[in-house]
């Protein structure tokens, strides 16, 4: 069994906490998960210096990351860490003016590609942090909605977003984007075409064994061509638990062997209520299930085991990554 490496954060404590997402978090996380042992170990704790984030309880996470090599490319809400494996230090930060609630962060095609969630933008960058595109996820301008003058870094929210873009992924020559608000992904670079994933609201866009793969919040895995925009199967989380609570906001997964490995956080409050309009259980249900990581074997349908993460303090998680070490 893998071993993993999870990106996410610290809830804020119950006198500071906020019930925006934006204000959320106080610390982001990296976490090693030995799923053989089931040891689960802290590897780096980040808190964004005060320049580079709102002045008022910003919200400070590690949302999905991606291997480079044997570095990691990590992001919070308004930077990009260039993290080496090895030893956990931090080997550069990128850091510009466009950030904000940045979701994603990969290299593709030798460049640097960061989800702008904030500004609905998909930015190309330089390993030196110089911009070469900045692609709206609904193919419009996006200068014609934002101020370029304006430092986003600041900003605590630019909320409503008009796609809340999350995720960036390649699949041959075509660079896709997750939109979470239209449930589908969408290619900004090397052709076009859209890929109608679910009703509901998405995470993700895996690569997998010629498909690509999703999570949507309510608990379900979603396996679609990328070559047609069809999905293929859609696997509900939900009839392989039998403990009648929500399994929580699902997002992030990563294939080993034949297996699914997918990351639930605890349901939190939140006022946009539209974004929980797929729960089936009050949200102050103190049965509620906690931050975890679970396996599950889909052919089968069966989850096989399931790992905590809240003794650690983590209380969210954005993506679940291989040890580029093992």
């Amino acid at each position: 069994m893998p071993r993993l490496l999870l990106t996410g954060g610290r809830q804020r404590t119950s006198r500071l906490f906020r019930l925006d997402e934006w204000h959320n978090y106080d610390l982001a996380l990296l976490v090693e998960l030995d799923t053989e042992s089931g040891a689960s170990t802290i590897r780096l704790a980040h808190q964004t210096p005060p320049h580079l984030c709102p002045d008022t309880n910003p919200s400070i996470v590690f949302k999905a990351g991606a291997l480079d090599g044997e570095n990691l490319l990590l992001c919070t809400q308004t930077e990009i860490l260039v993290v080496d494996v090895a030893s956990m230090k931090m080997q550069r930060r990128i850091s510009h003016p466009w950030f904000n609630d940045i979701h994603h962060v990969v290299r593709l095609h030798g460049k640097i590609h960061v989800v702008s969630t904030g500004l609905d933008a998909l930015i190309v960058m330089d390993d030196w942090g110089n911009v070469l595109q900045v692609l709206d996820a609904l193919e419009g301008d996006t200068w014609q909605h934002f101020d370029k003058s304006t430092d986003y870094r600041l900003v605590s929210t630019t909320q409503p977003h008009r796609s809340h873009p999350n995720y960036v992924f390649q699949v041959g020559s075509k660079t896709w984007v997750t939109r979470f608000r239209q449930g589908d992904a969408i290619c900004l670079l090397g052709g076009k075409g859209t890929i109608k994933v679910a009703h509901e609201r998405i995470h993700d866009g895996c690569f997998h064994e010629g498909s690509v793969w999703f999570t949507s919040v309510d608990g379900h895995v979603i396996k679609t061509d990328p070559s047609t925009g069809r999905v293929l199967d859609d696997f509900d989380l939900n009839s392989m638990d039998d403990r009648d609570l929500p399994l929580g906001w699902c997002r992030s997964i990563h294939f080993h062997e034949g297996l699914a490995y997918v990351g639930f956080s605890r349901v939190r409050p939140t006022k946009i209520k539209q974004n929980l309009a797929w729960l089936r259980k009050p949200l102050n249900n103190p049965e509620s299930l906690p931050t975890r990581v679970a396996v599950y074997d889909l052919v089968a349908g069966r989850m096989l085991l399931e790992w905590d993460l809240e003794h650690l303090g983590m209380n969210a998680i954005f993506s679940i990554l291989a040890h580029p070490l093992d």
